[in-house]
């Protein structure tokens, strides 16, 4: 792991520990919402969320039906735990310095000369960025910082607010075995 990994899972660690005892029965997954600053690739972040069984209850009669309840974002609780690469904070600038390392970074200077070019670059961020939040995710379970906080594996999921096959693929790598199953399986059918 990097600095920036390790950073982001000492901020979850302290984000986790600092929700609610009497919510953390009812949390049944966890949120790693991934976005770009104004739409610029070179500048990703996540926020870290959580749901609640009593939510997906709340929400059912809304969505269309208990499982787009409980796995569709836009009906979570919006509950913003932490920001994790944000401008002008210490994970923003450990995250640009690991973009740089790995080559990962172009100028405006040098998207107005070569747009293509840095656009595959871009793409080339936004995998890093997405691969580091599975990393940090697994690290995560393999620390054992979710299985103490809620007594038991809970999935997280890495996704946009868009979902796809691709967004399956990468929660289902971010966690234990068969622990997101549902989640993907919710995806795949969708």
């Amino acid at each position: 792991m990097n600095d920036f990994e390790k950073f982001a899972c000492t901020e979850i660690g302290n984000a986790l520990a600092r929700i609610d005892a009497a919510a953390v029965p009812d949390i049944y997954a966890l949120s790693f919402f991934v976005d770009d600053v104004d739409g610029d690739p070179r500048y990703p972040w996540f926020q870290l969320g959580y749901n609640t069984r009593a939510q997906v209850a709340a929400c059912t009669a809304s969505a269309s039906d208990a499982d787009e309840a409980k796995w569709n974002f836009a009906f979570w609780l919006q509950n913003e735990l932490a920001f994790i690469g944000e401008p002008g904070t210490e994970g923003r600038e450990l995250l640009e310095r690991a973009l740089k390392a790995e080559g990962l970074w172009y100028t405006d200077e040098e998207e107005a000369g070569d747009f293509e070019r840095c656009m595959l670059v871009a793409d080339r961020i936004t995998a890093y960025f997405v691969g580091a939040c599975v990393r940090i995710a697994q690290a995560l379970h393999a620390s054992g910082t979710i299985g103490e906080r809620f007594g038991h594996p809970v999935p997280i999921i890495v996704h946009e607010l868009e979902y796809y096959e691709q967004i399956a693929i990468r929660t289902a790598a971010a966690n234990p075995p068969g622990l997101a199953q549902e989640f993907v399986d919710w995806v795949i059918k969708g």
